[in-house]
């Protein structure tokens, strides 16, 4: 596989002040493949309300903590399904609204 692109996972921790306090972020950097959706997984995406743009592939599934959100090119995504297969993750991404 061709690591030729990051993006960064970001974890959300809840405020300790109170529930209207915006969570703290933590970012962090891995490496990963970048593919476009397939035609069949889109269209059944859309049926959901769900509208994914790309597939982010990591060389190890071990590199992802269960993150919601992820930047790629200064832009969000919310992480809306992962795949594993054998070593490595799958996480299929749609542009992040401002509530995600």
């Amino acid at each position: 596989m061709i690591r030729q692109d990051v993006i960064n996972l970001i974890a959300e921790t809840p405020a300790a002040h109170g529930i209207f306090d915006k969570p703290t972020e933590t970012k962090r950097t891995v490496f990963c493949e970048v593919r476009s959706v397939g035609m069949t997984e889109y269209y059944r995406a859309l049926e959901q309300n769900l509208h994914p743009e790309f597939v982010f592939i990591l060389a190890d599934y071990a590199e992802y903590a269960n993150e919601k959100i992820c930047e790629y090119h200064g832009k969000r995504y919310r992480i809306i399904r992962t795949y594993v297969d054998r070593q490595r993750i799958e996480l299929t991404v749609e542009e992040a609204t401002v509530d995600a």
